[in-house]
């Protein structure tokens, strides 16, 4: 069986610069969210193709574990659509 490999955490440097800092540390939050997710769903997905011929019902469970894990995966990567829209223009109305 593969092993899942731990993120690595992101170098962040404390930068005071205004108001876009904290929905720039929110976005890489919820990128490397679902980039994990989207991990436990490629791992899951093996899980169940290994385990479904001879354990059916652990080869379901891991199917819908694997199926949730998409679903959050999409979930934070549309938060972070939003996040970035609604700061879209609050950044067109500083620049003017």
């Amino acid at each position: 069986m593969n092993s899942m490999t731990k993120p690595k955490a992101s170098s962040r440097k404390v930068n005071r610069g205004g108001a876009s800092e904290p929905m720039t540390q929110m976005s890489e939050m919820l990128m490397t969210q679902a980039l994990t997710l989207d991990g436990m769903f490629t791992e899951l997905v093996d899980h169940a193709a290994t385990n479904l011929p001879q354990y059916p019902l652990t080869g379901e469970r891991f199917a819908r574990l694997a199926l949730r894990a998409q679903s959050n995966c999409s979930a934070s990567l549309v938060a972070m659509a939003k996040a970035q829209k609604a700061l879209r223009p609050a950044q067109d109305d500083a620049a003017e």
